[in-house]
């Protein structure tokens, strides 16, 4: 019944909103003098989209026209370490590498991993460890990992 419900929502919001004369135009202003003016008709369903010069900024947005227009705004950011500042220190090495003629190639891979930063705790910390194509790691040493204790 979910389904159906929405699907009546939806198509009642088409109903409201579709207009076959919509003509819609969609200015941001950045900072004067410069803005962005977008044409909404035909292409309503076509991603136009502008990346803003500055943030933050004063920004504003003027619509004319008749019917419906959805406005989106993103901001994504990311706070870029220092290039000779590292957040944790990694190394990766084998260990106790055997190989016979009789039985495949085995060997320990031991990571060592530490917080290297200013703060006392970093918050939060994910190792994804991936296996060379090929190999399988030891059922009991993946255990001991999940348990905690050092391998």
């Amino acid at each position: 019944q979910d389904t159906v419900v929405a699907l009546q929502a939806l198509a009642q919001y088409g109903y409201l909103t579709f207009s076959k004369k919509s003509l819609h135009t969609v200015k941001v202003n950045f900072m004067e003098p410069h803005s962005q003016t977008f044409q909404v008709n035909n292409n309503r369903f076509s991603l136009q989209q502008a990346s803003l010069p500055t943030i933050p900024g004063n920004y504003s947005v003027e619509v004319n026209g008749t019917g419906c227009v959805y406005l989106q705004t993103t901001l994504r950011y990311n706070i870029y370490l220092p290039k000779k500042v590292a957040g944790f220190s990694l190394s990766i090495r084998p260990d106790n590498v055997s190989c016979t003629n009789n039985f495949l190639p085995k060997f320990d891979l031991v990571l060592s991993a530490s917080y290297t930063g200013n703060c006392n705790v970093s918050n939060m910390a994910i190792i994804d460890v991936k296996m060379l194509s090929g190999f399988v790691p030891v059922r009991s040493s993946l255990e001991k990992v999940k348990n905690g204790s050092k391998v």
